[in-house]
């Protein structure tokens, strides 16, 4: 029998879909970038069009990550906080273009799925995965499962407040962790400050070559996550945070801050060894988090 995962992971901006062995080696990727104004049948119709290129890979199981809130048991995709597509019973659609049974979920916790099968956390039980990307999320590991919430939403330190009265958040409050550390606000904070209109990876570069404000905005960035961190550390008893996405790719520019304000803020008699680390992982960890989830839920019913 063919164990073979097709994955399909529906971002913000761009599809990924892929065929992924079972120890997590991609076989084979395709990626498409959606059209301004796209909607769900956009993204279905890609969808149809990467499986038709990869299904002579032969799979045998589906794991789709969408960005949002996924009702992971009925596989309904509820929300998208980009896109503002809702209510739509993505693992159904899929399953009927694919043929195969399908598991559905949210990103961030797929891409936690993916650190602890493929990754950094492997034989680590406990620890919460953050995506530092446009926003920010988070995926939370307590002893060896994923913890998920009775609403389907633990892990969301995107808001946690880390400034009071701080910068306003999309969600309608000020001072979250998303506002002030995330790839959009780091570029919104250092184009305020100079007049420009730059990415963060521009300014990434820049921080790098010297620019001092440049390096102070990452800077702040990484003592907000430090900041937000040892709120986790220190209620949930954790010792171990994880960071990817797009705008970790900076690690070497968030962490020092990070760690440092982790280190000031935690209860070290409790958590000596609290540290922050980044992905393994780089921008496939919802790919493979696809197959993790597979392997997770075929674990879960054996």
């Amino acid at each position: 029998m063919n164990n073979n995962i097709f994955a399909v992971d529906i971002g913000g901006s761009k599809l990924m879909c892929g065929v992924i062995e079972p120890n997590g080696h991609p076989i084979e990727t395709v990626e498409s970038k959606y059209p301004a104004g796209y909607t769900i049948d956009t993204v279905i119709a890609l969808i149809k069009e990467n499986f038709d290129k990869l299904k002579h890979h032969c799979c045998s199981v589906c794991g789709v990550a969408v960005p949002g809130l996924c009702d992971y048991k009925s596989g309904e995709w509820l929300y998208s906080p980009f896109s503002g597509i809702g209510n739509i019973p993505i693992a159904q659609i899929i399953g009927d273009i694919t043929g195969m049974p399908v598991f559905a979920d949210n990103d961030v916790n797929i891409s936690a799925i993916a650190e602890k099968y493929f990754g950094v956390c492997k034989g680590v039980s406990d620890f919460l995965w953050v995506t530092v990307s446009n926003g920010i999320g988070g995926g939370l590991y307590l002893e060896n499962k994923l913890y998920r919430g009775q609403n389907l939403n633990a892990g969301e330190v995107g808001h946690f407040i880390v400034e009071q009265g701080g910068r306003k958040c999309g969600c309608g409050n000020n001072g979250c962790l998303e506002a002030l550390a995330s790839g959009a606000s780091i570029a919104a904070i250092y184009n305020e400050k100079t007049g420009q209109n730059l990415s963060a990876k521009d300014i990434a570069d820049l921080a790098r070559g010297g620019d001092e404000t440049a390096l102070q905005v990452w800077q702040s960035a990484g003592s907000y996550i430090g900041k937000a961190a040892s709120y986790a550390v220190n209620l949930l008893g954790i010792d171990t945070v994880v960071l990817g996405g797009g705008a970790a790719e900076a690690f070497d520019l968030l962490q020092p801050s990070a760690q440092k304000t982790l280190n000031s803020l935690v209860f070290k008699k409790a958590n000596p060894n609290a540290k922050i680390l980044h992905s393994s992982l780089a921008r496939q960890a919802a790919l493979l988090g696809c197959a993790a989830l597979t392997l997770e839920n075929t674990k879960n019913k054996m």
